[in-house]
């Protein structure tokens, strides 16, 4: 993402500062992109072995930190990085084709990202824009990691016709990483259009903080842009009516409205961004997918770094990040993991999003996936909350988790601790106990 603030030379003389919430945007997009090939390369007996992955506002690839004394990768390097270690984390030893594609409009800030990001972190032989096989010695064989970059100096608009063909005649799976400044940079028709490849994402950056600019414009030009490019016309109504968190809450839901009616978006997820002391929303790291997996990996990764209290804050934010500043202008303990009190109140939010589905009129029972496939956008928990609570509905004995057995393919009670997609889930004769009082028994 970059303004008339952020600005690269082509010999890396001058290159910008990165703000403390932008470091964790890169280190959040990192991890998902890790775990992400991890997850589908190295699943199964034949995972996913070909992506595409867009970068389209790919910057000077380096930034100032200041708060080491030294350089910060940007997301092109990172993108690279996160690619390499999931393919060694897979320890998979069948081929990973990878395809990047690099779009910057300035010609000056791709030349930094070539000249100098690219070099500085060992990238040389990807600048050329052939493709190269690299060999990895796994102890159960020899792995191969087949890797090409291309690198357009270009409005993304003007590109994404092109990078969604690329995406189509590769096949595969595609990842555009979008992180424009402001709204008018992507239009609602390119989401449509990478919406429609098979097995497509996108992170989009969206910039909350323009609500008074684009949406209560006094003047209207500027209402006009913003609803004609993301054709919302319909949508934000009555905003300038609201103030303070009931403009923030109704934003963050007409936005996610937005992006699943116009935009043909199947599953929507956010992260939000809060870099100073107040507790405003700068931008929402907007997740979406088609997908349950990838939702799946993207809320692991989410967890990891949202420290923000869950039982003020998920309602309007999400998963969320508040930089240290704010921690220090109220004396407050900056944490980058929930707490375990938070964690209760999630699971307290998931119950009420299974409890109709697990626990209500439901004789036939119900499939894991299915459960999560109806839920999991609409609350913070991850997979792992789902399975700790649908383990501790079964040990209080309100439901059965059943299990087709390979050898008889009859439904079986188990005990298992880690749930299937296949296993339904039904409940009992027992009298059904309220959710707090499952939570004490268990204190």
């Amino acid at each position: 993402m970059s303004n008339s603030d952020t600005t690269w030379s082509a010999d890396g003389t001058n290159i910008p500062n990165i703000a403390p919430h932008t470091k964790t945007k890169h280190l959040l997009i990192e991890q998902y992109v890790t775990d992400l090939i991890c997850t589908l390369y190295g699943k199964g007996k034949y995972g996913t072995t070909t992506f595409t992955i867009v970068d389209g506002f790919s910057g000077g690839g380096i930034y100032n930190d200041r708060e080491s004394h030294n350089t910060w990768q940007g997301s092109p390097i990172r993108l690279i990085n996160a690619v390499r270690e999931g393919y060694l984390k897979s320890q998979r030893t069948y081929p990973l084709d990878v395809k990047f594609i690099f779009i910057e409009k300035n010609k000056e800030h791709l030349k930094c990202l070539k000249n100098v990001a690219m070099c500085q972190a060992g990238f040389e032989e990807l600048l050329d824009e052939e493709i190269h096989t690299f060999t990895t010695e796994f102890p159960q064989g020899i792995g191969q990691r087949i890797e090409q970059c291309e690198f357009i100096s270009d409005e993304f608009e003007n590109q994404v016709n092109y990078c969604v063909l690329h995406g189509e005649q590769r096949r595969g799976h595609s990842l555009f990483f979008l992180d424009p400044y402001g709204y008018l940079n992507v239009s609602m028709e390119s989401f449509r259009k990478i919406n429609s490849l098979k097995k497509s994402e996108i992170i989009y950056t969206l910039m909350a903080r323009d609500i008074e600019r684009f949406v209560i414009d006094k003047n209207g030009k500027e209402r006009e842009n913003f609803y004609k490019k993301l054709e919302a016309e319909d949508y934000f109504k009555n905003l300038e009516k609201l103030q303070g968190f009931g403009r923030e809450a109704k934003f963050r839901d007409e936005s996610m409205r937005l992006f699943r009616e116009k935009g043909n978006a199947k599953k929507v997820f956010t992260f939000a961004m809060i870099p100073t002391k107040d507790k405003r929303v700068l931008y929402y790291l907007i997740h979406i997918c088609s997908h349950l997996r990838a939702l799946e990996v993207m809320k692991d990764s989410s967890w990891l770094y949202n420290n923000i209290n869950y039982q003020y804050h998920y309602e309007i934010y999400g998963y969320g990040f508040r930089t240290a500043s704010y921690y220090e202008e109220h004396q407050l303990e900056l944490q980058l993991d929930i707490n375990q009190h938070s964690k209760i109140a999630c699971i307290e939010r998931l119950s009420n999003n299974l409890d109709d589905l697990v626990l209500g009129n439901n004789s036939e029972g119900v499939t894991f996936i299915e459960l999560c496939n109806k839920t999991m956008e609409f609350n913070p928990a991850t997979r792992e909350h789902y399975c700790e609570y649908l383990r501790l509905l079964r040990d209080e004995k309100q439901i059965k988790i059943l299990r087709k057995d390979k050898k008889t393919n009859l439904y079986k009670a188990t005990t298992s601790n880690n749930l299937e997609n296949c296993d339904i889930i039904t409940m009992t004769n027992m009298k059904q106990l309220s959710l707090f009082n499952i939570l004490h028994i268990k204190k």
